[in-house]
């Protein structure tokens, strides 16, 4: 059994995270532990299908003693500070949070406006896309993985099968989350009712995916950039890609059978039959990421329209992790995922 702690737990990600390990045959959720309901139990902060008669304990490392992984659901600043002690006494993270996706500190310390405390520790991440060419070899090994964020993953599966082919371009990249991605906070502006029947753009000028989609992207092809606008909607939940780019393929029968091919042992990838359009309700509560191409005839020739949808909460954040776990582990990767 995989003895299992979770940081955090009490978020949206973290609730996704025990309701996944719950029905994991080779887990065993040892530790919940969250720093605003510390000895609360945990039927009163979310409903299970199967009750956990314990409480949340507080995030120290004592209460994560005889765990194989620890998760961190957290906010960005705290997996920095707790993955050296966890390391030294042989417990492997993987952080949901974006503390080690970024491999340059200096990059991060930019995006993220604080200093990174465990720049020591970045040579020993790995980023925990299992569907990049020869990440699950490294993912297996990993000590520390960088979970993806949710928009990286919904832009980066449209973009790896056909990323070394492309030309010098900016791609232009329109994502938009549902209101769950906004988590368990406090901000009335993005929750209901507040929420409710809404659509608009945000961090327009910037966005801290950025840099992490950029630095996937340039380890096959620096010579891409991408306009990224991210957007709210109030659907409760997934994220809707919409990719234009310059490709140069004969017919887009040849693109769809690039990505078939390149994605053939990516239990988690639908290529969409018939160039329909995903929908986001049918990928709801799945791991999967469902990708349809699209040629555009336009003024300057002939455009690509890549369409991604996945569900944000699980394979934008949870399901990866456990499918991330899986790997680590040397399970098969779909156990306790749909």
């Amino acid at each position: 059994m995989i003895s299992v702690g979770i940081i955090g737990a009490s978020g949206y990600t973290g609730e996704e995270l025990v309701k996944i390990l719950q029905n994991h045959p080779n887990v065993e959720i040892k530790s919940l532990t969250s720093r605003t309901h510390v000895g609360k139990k945990i039927s009163e902060v979310f409903e299970l299908d199967k009750p956990i008669n314990d409480v949340f304990k507080k995030p120290t490392t004592e209460n994560l003693i005889g765990c194989d992984v620890v998760f961190f659901a957290t906010p960005n600043g705290i997996a920095m500070d707790m993955a050296a002690e966890l390391i030294n006494k042989n417990i492997r993270i993987i952080d949901i949070s974006a503390d080690f996706r970024l491999k340059n500190p200096d990059t991060w310390e930019k995006w993220y406006g604080k200093n990174h405390s465990a720049k020591s520790l970045l040579s020993e991440c790995v980023y925990g896309l299992p569907e990049i060419p020869s990440q699950k070899e490294k993912i297996k090994k990993a000590l520390i993985v960088a979970n993806p964020g949710c928009y990286p993953t919904s832009a980066l599966l449209a973009l790896l099968p056909i990323v070394k082919d492309l030309e010098k371009q900016k791609i232009i990249l329109n994502s938009t989350s549902g209101i769950s991605g906004a988590g368990r906070n406090l901000d009335s502006k993005k929750l209901f009712p507040e929420g409710e029947d809404n659509y608009q753009a945000y961090a327009v000028r910037s966005h801290r995916h950025y840099p992490e989609i950029l630095q996937i992207l340039h380890n096959d092809n620096p010579d891409l950039d991408v306009l990224f606008v991210p957007h709210l909607s109030s659907m409760i939940r997934g994220i809707y890609s919409t990719l234009y780019l310059k490709h140069n393929y004969k017919d887009i029968e040849e693109v769809i059978d690039t990505y078939k091919s390149f994605y053939r042992d990516s239990s988690f990838i639908k290529i969409t039959e018939d160039q329909e359009f995903p929908k986001v309700s049918e990928i709801s509560l799945t791991n999967n990421c469902s990708i349809s191409l699209h040629q555009v005839e336009s003024g300057d020739g002939v455009n690509l329209v890549v369409l991604s949808a996945i569900d944000n909460l699980i394979k934008g954040a949870s399901g990866q992790a456990v499918q991330n776990m899986n790997i680590m582990f040397d399970i098969d990767e779909k156990i306790s995922l749909v």
